[in-house]
């Protein structure tokens, strides 16, 4: 029998594939929908992504250059400022409607994975979630 671990490592991998196959669906890389969300929640600038995200500035460099070239982004330059660094980035409508999508997808995915659970089931299983998270964070 898997131990716990064993098993919440085994479900995050099947987690993770899930939501690729989305993105995918959508257009998009994970990364790519990451990214995406923090520019559609209003972070616009590379050095606020850069900080949000902890990517270093080429893999974000390349990361928003793809969104561009994929139209999901616009790139504006900042008032009175010039230079690579001073451009404000901002979603589409096409890049709103992924993400909308995406939400939409995974809300449904979801609700057909608990279709099976009852509410006091669901409850249960959040409860002991969030006994986990605190017994790791205090380790």
């Amino acid at each position: 029998m898997k131990s716990c671990l064993d098993s919440l490592i085994e479900l995050q991998r099947q987690y993770k594939e899930k939501i690729v196959a989305l993105s995918q669906k959508n257009g998009l890389t994970l990364a790519e929908w990451q990214l995406l969300l923090k520019i559609v929640d209003g972070i616009s600038t590379q050095e606020k992504l850069a900080k949000l995200t902890q990517l270093n500035v080429s893999t974000l460099s390349r990361q928003l250059a793809k969104l561009l070239s994929k139209e999901f982004i616009i790139k504006e330059p900042q008032e009175n400022k010039q230079g690579r660094r001073f451009f404000s980035y901002s979603s589409t409508d096409k890049g709103i409607s992924a993400i909308s999508t995406m939400k939409k997808d995974i809300q449904m995915y979801s609700e057909h994975l608990f279709s099976h659970w009852s509410k006091e089931e669901q409850n249960l299983l959040q409860i002991l979630l969030n006994r986990l998270s605190k017994s790791m964070e205090r380790t």
